[in-house]
């Protein structure tokens, strides 16, 4: 079983590859989605708790074309409603959290779809899903300082995870990219991955698959983590 308690997927690499195929960007989207559901369930099969998916940038919700942007909006009412019947969720055992600013950027429709699936597993467990819509981590640090702020007060360690909205989730031992980029991007969760294992694979998003999740693992799995010492 694998010692990771919390996994982070940066999913790039989707309008990369509907270029590939002489498709258009948004088709690499809805492709896109249809292996998370794998990606989710082999991750918590292996034993990793706590799993976090950029879903969106704030900026790929406010500068790609309208048409992008609701095939996006679209996507996340779908992975939504195949999580509600998946038999984890059913069996009560995965909760679902979307952080970011996606209640300013989506349709209605797509944020009470969201709104009720966090609703309906707010009480289920071991496993935590997070999706992050409308998600910039810059944006985030921002606004937690803000707040830290106005509080007036001396601020720890403590104090600043408390103001995120990753509050809840803990620090975050891998990350993968796919689509062969090898950087984060946006400040992603910078407060949450000062530790984190970094891992970078050429295929783009909808190319991959479980047997890719257990080469990550393996990977962070025969890595030394000295944590600062």
């Amino acid at each position: 079983m694998a010692t990771i308690k919390h996994l982070a997927i940066i999913p790039d690499g989707n309008r990369r590859w509907a270029k590939a195929k002489g498709l258009a960007p948004w088709q690499g989207h809805i492709k896109a989605s249809k292996n998370i559901p794998e990606i989710i369930k082999e991750a918590f099969t292996i034993g990793i708790n706590s799993v976090t998916i950029w879903g969106g940038s704030y900026d790929n919700l406010t500068k790609r074309t309208p048409e992008e942007i609701g095939v996006l909006d679209r996507v996340y009412s779908l992975l939504t409603a195949r999580f509600l019947k998946s038999k984890d969720v059913k069996d009560g055992k995965v909760r679902l959290k979307v952080l970011g600013e996606w209640k300013k950027l989506l349709r209605a429709k797509t944020k009470q779809d969201l709104i009720r699936a966090e609703n309906t597993t707010k009480k289920n467990g071991p496993y935590n899903l997070t999706l992050l819509i409308g998600y910039n981590g810059d944006r985030e640090m921002v606004e937690a300082i803000n707040k830290l702020i106005k509080a007036g007060s001396k601020v720890n360690e403590e104090d600043i995870k408390r103001a995120l909205w990753t509050k809840d989730l803990p620090p975050v031992d891998l990350i993968i990219r796919t689509g062969g980029e090898p950087h984060l991007s946006a400040g992603f969760m910078m407060w949450d991955v000062r530790y984190s294992q970094l891992y970078f694979t050429e295929k783009f998003w909808p190319d991959f698959g479980a047997e890719d999740l257990k080469e990550a693992v393996n990977y962070y799995e025969g890595r030394e983590r000295r944590l600062g010492r």
